[in-house]
């Protein structure tokens, strides 16, 4: 009853257009959208590990890896930094801004991931003897994708900016997964010969393309009348200058969720990166709850710190712990008791191997779900430099620890470093709040308030 009770108020004031209601429409929003993007990247990950086999799923997702890396550079933190601005400028209508803000935002994000993809097909060109034929045309194509979706990302930016916040996540989170789920299934369904990276790549630059060219006729759609009659006003030289903190940002967030892959890649084979992908994928469901939940309360924790109300603020931060708990709890589980059977009857046989990993990850991301939404609440209470810092710590923690472990343990090294990091980093940004705010972000902090009174 409780908990129908609080839904029903939920609902209640999702109603209206006041900065409440639309914080919660857009928190329900991006909760739905990440968790439908979870989905489409778990099933078009057991399609591609059943269809390409461990061999061909790992040079895809080594290229993939290394796109996510590059597109910080392509991006130059331009989608954050957009969002930012549009936001502004469209509360303050100046109209003539905000077109300046879009215009100078397609120049620079076309001009740095054409750079990028240049230099990394001569890059290419110039080691081509050290790949065979299909990581060869793998990684060509990734390359040419990494354009398309750098500016996908800056239009998803600028609509959010526009207060379209579903519509610009599912630019960015589900229309191209999707389109590659399709596409993916209709090929290797309808042409076996075809099961093979490159071929899957291509179905990711064509699907980009489709996107960026279906989000910017929705940009246009959502763009104020008055925009297109105002003079344009630039502020390039702020923009360079603003732009380069969202790019360390976005970099060590991609670090942290690539460097094992990449630097697996490096020391290993082909097939260990496939079978430790497959890994990782499944460890992503266990940090699921914890994504959604954080979307949610996200603004509130801004509001309740803003209004000083720091009881409700830590009522909040233990409910939410305990339910991103629950819901991590029994996948974890299933994946360190079960995981064999799991991942042979999800992905194949052939990736039975995957279940080592994927406890050690699964472990990792249990910690992350104990502490992760201290996370939000520091970043949203204004101490988003402490959460930068951590971030990039641990980035560097998880760089050093795969150079020692991966040579040794392979894809289990991999997978504890990975661990070992999210759990120094959860842990560090808990003991943060606990300290400078006072407020405890675990599932069990109502102890605390037994201990004060002299109750417990």
């Amino acid at each position: 009853m409780k908990s129908r009770g609080w839904f029903d108020r939920v609902l209640a004031q999702s109603r209206g257009d006041g900065l409440r209601a639309r914080l919660i429409r857009g928190g329900l929003g991006s909760a739905s959208i990440q968790a439908i993007s979870q989905v489409l990247a778990l099933a078009l990950g057991i399609v591609l590990a059943r269809g390409l086999g461990a061999e061909g799923y790992g040079t895809y997702a080594y290229a993939f890896a290394i796109m996510s890396l590059l597109i910080v550079a392509a991006e130059a933190g331009v989608p954050t930094l957009l969002l930012r601005e549009v936001a502004a400028a469209h509360g303050q209508q100046r109209w003539g801004l905000l077109r300046g803000a879009l215009i100078r935002a397609g120049q620079l994000v076309l001009l740095t991931s054409v750079c990028v993809s240049v230099v990394g097909l001569l890059v290419l060109w110039a080691k081509a003897d050290r790949f065979n034929a299909a990581e060869l045309y793998t990684l060509l194509f990734m390359l040419l994708v990494l354009p398309l979706v750098a500016l996908t990302k800056t239009v998803g930016g600028a609509m959010r900016g526009l207060h379209r916040v579903v519509a610009g996540q599912a630019v960015e989170m589900l229309m191209r997964p999707l389109l590659v789920l399709l596409g993916v299934g209709a090929l290797f369904l309808l042409a076996p010969l075809f099961r093979q990276p490159q071929y899957v790549m291509v179905t990711q630059f064509l699907a980009a393309g489709v996107v960026l060219l279906a989000g910017g006729w929705m940009l246009t759609r959502y763009l104020p009348v008055p925009i297109r009659t105002q003079p344009v006003e630039y502020r390039s030289s702020q923009w360079l200058r603003s732009a380069l903190p969202f790019t360390l940002i976005g970099g060590a967030g991609i670090i942290n969720n690539q460097a094992d892959i990449i630097m697996l890649g490096w020391f290993s084979s082909a097939a260990d990166v496939g079978t430790y992908r497959v890994a990782a994928q499944g460890a992503t469901l266990v940090a699921f709850g914890l994504q959604a939940v954080s979307a949610l309360v996200a603004p509130h924790f801004a509001q309740l710190y803003g209004k000083g109300d720091m009881e409700k603020l830590q009522r909040l931060a233990t409910g939410s712990a305990r339910i991103t708990l629950l819901a991590a709890l029994p996948v974890v589980v299933a994946f360190i008791f079960f995981g064999e059977g799991i991942v042979t009857l999800v992905f194949g046989a052939e990736f039975a191997v995957s279940h080592l990993p994927l406890a050690i990850l699964a472990i990792g991301q249990l910690t992350l779900t104990l502490f992760g939404l201290a996370g939000p609440l520091v970043s949203m209470c204004g101490f988003e430099s402490v959460v930068s810092k951590a971030m990039w710590l641990s980035a560097l923690g998880n760089i050093v620890l795969n150079l020692i472990l991966i040579p040794i343990f392979g894809v289990a090294g991999a997978a504890a470093s990975t661990a070992t990091t999210v759990t120094l980093w959860s842990l560090f940004l808990f003991l943060f709040a606990k300290q400078k705010m006072d407020i405890i972000v675990c599932p069990i902090n109502c102890l605390r308030k037994k201990v004060r009174d002299g109750t417990g």
